[in-house]
């Protein structure tokens, strides 16, 4: 079974269904690049995410061993043999037995709660500046961030402008280094506390601070915090690591027999072509596992 419908489940099922296993795939239907309009970065594609996504069930429709249901998963636990888990669909809760779990339920992404930032997420206020900053590539655009890791960010935009503006929304922790490197980099760096983003047609036009004037910016680049979407990882007994992903090792085995993770809910770096690449990775392990215990089991 598998939890999640997005790219890295999808690819997982790919491999899966091909290697003749029976998959069954949950999806919930609440992807976090759902309000993207392109997919960026992603070779051979530069469709919509919901395009991808279509494309991609298309393919699995091809194999007879794949079925790809709406729901919900609300409880695992893991019983000999297997996992169980209760899946809620339109017609009740559903309590099914898999061989496997693939955890593929991606992360939540929360942007700042930044007054106008909401209805801009995914079109002029991003996350990520690979997947993005082409898009927005030679304009005035900004970082809303501090403290060094903030710098870094700020300085990492230069390389899609010259025009780059960190707000740090308050003090700016940054170190004296920090100002002088972002100094040198052309970067400038307002530290009032922002009041609200103004937009038209859904795009940013400035960003109006409490005090000063307001700056002019095509778009924000912000850090989101990031959450899984599902507590099952926990609800197994999962211990998420610090930044609140479900630790694996590079075949995406879990610390549980039968329990595997893939894509954004276990990734440090996170785009659609890594998470593509994480389910195909684990698919493997996954059905390599399946058919070498199984002919042990009936050796």
């Amino acid at each position: 079974m598998i939890v999640g419908g997005g790219p890295a489940g999808l690819s997982a099922a790919l491999v899966l269904g091909r290697a003749r296993r029976r998959v069954l795939v949950v999806d919930a239907g609440r992807p976090a690049n759902r309000v993207s309009r392109v997919v960026g970065g992603l070779l051979g594609h530069s469709d919509s995410p919901a395009a991808l996504r279509r494309n991609g069930l298309r393919q699995l429709r091809e194999l007879p061993t794949v079925d790809v249901i709406e729901g919900e998963a609300l409880d695992a636990k893991l019983e000999d043999g297997g996992v169980s888990v209760a899946v809620a669909r339109p017609s009740g809760v559903w309590n099914l037995r898999a061989r496997a779990l693939l955890l593929a339920n991606g992360l939540n992404y929360e942007p700042p709660a930044i007054p106008g930032a909401e209805s801009l997420w995914g079109r002029s206020v991003f996350h990520c500046a690979f997947c993005d900053g082409w898009e927005v590539a030679d304009r005035p655009i900004a970082m809303h961030a501090r403290g060094a890791s903030g710098a870094r960010l700020a300085l990492l935009l230069r390389g899609w402008s010259d025009d780059v503006l960190l707000c740090t929304d308050g003090p700016d922790e940054l170190s004296d280094d920090d100002r002088e490197r972002l100094a040198a980099a052309g970067v400038r760096i307002r530290t009032e506390r922002v009041a609200r983003l103004e937009s038209r047609r859904r795009r940013l036009t400035q960003i109006v601070f409490e005090e000063g004037e307001p700056e002019a910016r095509d778009a924000l680049f912000v850090r989101p915090r990031r959450t899984q979407p599902s507590e099952i990882a926990e609800r197994l007994g999962i211990e998420l690591d610090d930044h609140e992903l479900i630790p694996a090792d590079q075949s995406g085995r879990t610390e549980l027999p039968g329990v595997y993770v893939a894509g954004d809910a276990s990734a440090e770096v996170r785009s659609v072509a890594i998470a593509i690449g994480s389910g195909s990775r684990v698919g493997i392990a996954m059905a390599a596992d399946l058919i070498v215990d199984r002919l042990a089991t009936h050796a």
